[in-house]
């Protein structure tokens, strides 16, 4: 199974002069943790539920601040036709739970772990999935297959 088989296409996004508390409200609505940043039809980094509540709420910062200072910005993004084990292993690697899928140097999507796993009948990837919530220093992949390299843009602001 390809991971377009498997990603959401139709993404709830963020631009960078969106509040924290707009973002917050936004994932709460939408039941999501992550939301892409758009600004001028192109993405240029991400925020998620995490990252607003350690690097901002914990912070003292007020909700009206704009996530542009708090939101990652580089992306890590997968081929649309690549498949849902090295889309795991890029996870496992980077250490995250979604992923952006493009298509033609285009981003056209994200998938989740939990996407991937609800598509999954059997525990074939549960190596991945433990090693994606493992500490960096205890991670261990056993296949011998090479993890696939993930393409990872980085933005100014």
């Amino acid at each position: 199974m390809r991971i377009k088989e498997v990603m959401t296409k139709n993404m709830v996004v963020a631009n960078p002069n969106t509040t924290l508390e707009e973002a917050s409200n936004m994932m709460k609505n939408y039941d999501i943790g992550f939301l892409p940043i758009e600004q001028d039809d192109d993405y240029i980094g991400v925020i998620t539920d995490r990252d607003i509540v350690i690097r901002a709420i914990a912070n003292g910062k007020d909700t009206s601040e704009t996530i542009e200072n708090y939101m990652t910005n580089y992306i890590i993004s997968i081929s649309s036709d690549s498949s849902l084990e090295d889309t795991l292993k890029i996870m496992a690697s980077e250490k995250i739970k979604r992923l952006m899928i493009e298509e033609n140097h285009k981003i056209i999507g994200m998938v989740s772990l939990s996407d991937i796993l609800n598509k999954q009948d059997d525990d074939d990837f549960l190596e991945y999935v433990i090693a994606i919530f493992e500490p960096m220093t205890d991670v261990v992949i056993t296949n011998e297959i090479d993890i696939p390299q993930a393409e990872v843009d980085e933005f100014e602001l």
